[in-house]
């Protein structure tokens, strides 16, 4: 399979649901190896930063990257967006800090990334084909990758204070279920943490509109649930995106258990090694 590009620039514009503050997105075509970054047009220079896991400074409730002196934050969505399109090199353009949030999810990235055409390239695909079996525990989370042929997650969404929204789901992840069965799926938060966040002057740009709120056995949101089990299909976005910052796409079955962006980026550091030491050949998956 030969790598992937879109065929033209594109934009969207939204807020950060952090700082409240305007920002202008833009996806350009890069070429073939180029992999994914970001670039803060905003800053002298314009400075680039690799999506890599090497980059990552934040993974508290969202993920960050930092380099040549600019950071980008929760870039998840859309690296989520990218990976499950099966796009392998673009440059992403912010004049902010923060991505924009638009619903909550990765649906208005991957419209974004239709709109732009995704078009092949010319040198081959390469992939990050598991072995053997890595497994990251951390207290009671775990996510383990286990050989496969193809990208599959299972993840249960579980938290000892939402047991009553306790769920799992299992899927093999490619373009077409992603964009069906993932990318609409919206963030969410406990009410007790959406309230600790809002005293502490964070979420200034969250609102019911982009954002999922449990309260007790309560939902919160404006629009009713797009998924009877909508919270574990946006734990697997996130998932989605974290794993990009391995480099290139994975052949795996990841299995996740109360984990989160922190666990991930783990997984994926240890996965980066292995590819460090294993180089894969042009043409082939490795």
């Amino acid at each position: 399979m030969k790598q992937r590009t879109i065929l033209r620039a594109v934009s969207l514009s939204g807020f950060g649901v952090n700082s409240g503050a305007p920002v202008t997105l833009s996806i350009k075509p890069a070429a073939a190896n180029d992999g994914i970054s970001f670039k803060r047009v905003d800053l002298p220079g314009a400075p680039e930063i690799k999506a890599s896991v090497l980059a990552v400074t934040d993974l508290i409730r969202k993920t960050a990257l930092a380099s040549n002196g600019a950071e980008v934050q929760l870039v998840e969505h859309v690296l989520s967006a990218l990976h499950g399109c099966g796009v392998d090199n673009v440059v992403v353009e912010m004049n902010a800090a923060e991505a924009p949030i638009m619903d909550g999810s990765a649906r208005a990235f991957v419209e974004l990334l239709l709109q732009a055409g995704i078009v092949e390239q010319g040198a081959e695909r390469r992939y990050f084909t598991l072995d053997t079996p890595v497994v990251v525990t951390r207290g009671a989370a775990t996510v383990l990758a286990l050989p496969s042929q193809d990208f599959r997650v299972t993840y249960t969404a579980l938290d000892d204070r939402m047991l009553s929204h306790a769920q799992q789901l299992s899927m093999i992840i490619d373009p077409e279920s992603y964009a069906r069965e993932i990318a609409p799926a919206r963030t969410y938060v406990l009410y007790e943490d959406a309230e600790m966040l809002r005293k502490a002057g964070g979420i200034k740009g969250g609102t019911l509109d982009n954002c999922i709120v449990l309260k007790g056995p309560e939902v919160m949101c404006n629009e009713p649930l797009r998924f009877s089990d909508e919270l574990v299909r946006h734990k697997i976005l996130d998932l989605v995106g974290d794993i990009m910052l391995l480099g290139r796409p994975i052949k795996a079955h990841i299995i996740a258990m109360r984990a989160g962006h922190a666990l991930h980026a783990e997984l994926t550091k240890i996965l980066c090694e292995r590819l460090r030491h294993n180089p894969p050949v042009a043409g082939l998956a490795t």
